[in-house]
């Protein structure tokens, strides 16, 4: 029987009841039905693009060691703190970053400390937008005020030429 599968025959790869499409033909057909039923957003290309573009090989990642969000229940015993804030601690080959998020009028506030190396520079950045630079005070102490909702990444250029980028973190 001409395009129909043939049960039990070793390299068939015809579907009864679809003309004889190959494996590939069927998977070429379900990607143009799914582009169709439901597209990928626009916004999100542009997003992933830019996120892209912000990459910076030569930096050494910080990896987020601690979230408050995460550890809430071990958090409750100590004394109130603002119910908005969230506590983020980044770790890099002996540089620590910690920060405090705090949402006000719909955006976010970022205030930490980098201790461990001696930063010249922080900045924030999110995907589609300029970085958000900050002053570096005494001790470490920074501060970038008013960024939108979404993930993000402080750059933070160090005293020694070195580069420490915390990993992306959603706020």
């Amino acid at each position: 029987m001409t395009g129909q599968a043939t049960p039990g025959v070793p390299g068939d790869t015809r579907r009864p009841g679809l003309s004889g499409l190959s494996d590939d033909d069927l998977i070429r057909r379900l990607r143009r039905i799914a582009a169709e039923a439901d597209p990928v957003p626009e916004s999100l290309y542009l997003a992933a693009r830019a996120a892209f573009a912000l990459r910076d090989v030569d930096a050494r990642v910080a990896e987020l060691v601690r979230d408050s969000a995460m550890d809430e229940p071990l958090v409750a015993v100590r004394a109130p703190r603002d119910p908005g804030a969230r506590m983020l601690s980044f770790e890099a080959a002996g540089t620590v970053i910690e920060c405090e998020i705090t949402a006000r009028a719909g955006a976010r506030d970022v205030s930490g400390q980098l201790s461990g190396s001696a930063a010249t520079s922080v900045a924030a950045e999110v995907a589609g937008q300029p970085p958000v630079p900050a002053e570096v005070r005494a001790h470490g102490f920074f501060a970038v005020r008013g960024l939108p909702p979404g993930p993000f990444r402080l750059k933070c250029q160090l005293a020694d030429g070195g580069i420490i980028a915390t990993s992306w973190t959603p706020v």
